[in-house]
């Protein structure tokens, strides 16, 4: 082996050790706060974070259909956001799609305001504010605000 192809191979598994490792430091920091807890002013004790279990509830079904190649959802208490990218070879059937899915939603999750779309702008907006409702300086609040600029946003490309 030349010396040229052994210096390559090194380097190469160097990087992919170190990617390797790096990746568990990450876990291992997302997984730290995960359970701080703030108290209200009333004394009761809430976690620090929105609950998003109605999201990745909705995602989950959303995702287990054959004609959708990925899903994202973010929830507060009143509404539900989900937008999802439909596979290249069904996009014939958009429209068709759109509405099953609005009603598997409606019916799966009643007490929520929900907002769905295939739209990829719309998509990406979604996995942004995903990313964004784990931050301690997100609340409900923020969280409704936004998803109600993403609801107007999709209503606009419509």
């Amino acid at each position: 082996m030349s010396m040229r192809k052994w210096l390559f191979a090194t380097i190469v598994i160097c990087v992919w050790i170190s990617g390797c490792a790096k990746e568990r430091e990450v876990k291992q920091q997302s997984l730290q706060g995960s359970g701080f807890m703030k108290t209200n002013t009333n004394g009761d004790m809430q976690p620090d974070h929105i609950n998003q279990q109605t999201a990745e509830q909705a995602a989950a079904r959303i995702k287990a259909r054959e004609d959708i190649k990925d899903a994202v959802a973010v929830n507060t208490s009143k509404k539900l956001l989900v937008a999802y990218q439909i596979k290249h070879m069904h996009r014939f059937y958009r429209k068709q799609i759109e509405k099953e899915i609005d009603r598997q939603l409606m019916h799966l999750f009643p007490n929520y305001q929900i907002v769905s779309s295939s739209d990829l702008k719309i998509f990406w907006k979604t996995k942004e504010l995903r990313g964004k409702i784990g931050n301690k300086n997100w609340n409900e609040k923020k969280a409704d605000q936004q998803i109600e600029k993403i609801r107007q946003l999709s209503e606009e490309r419509t």
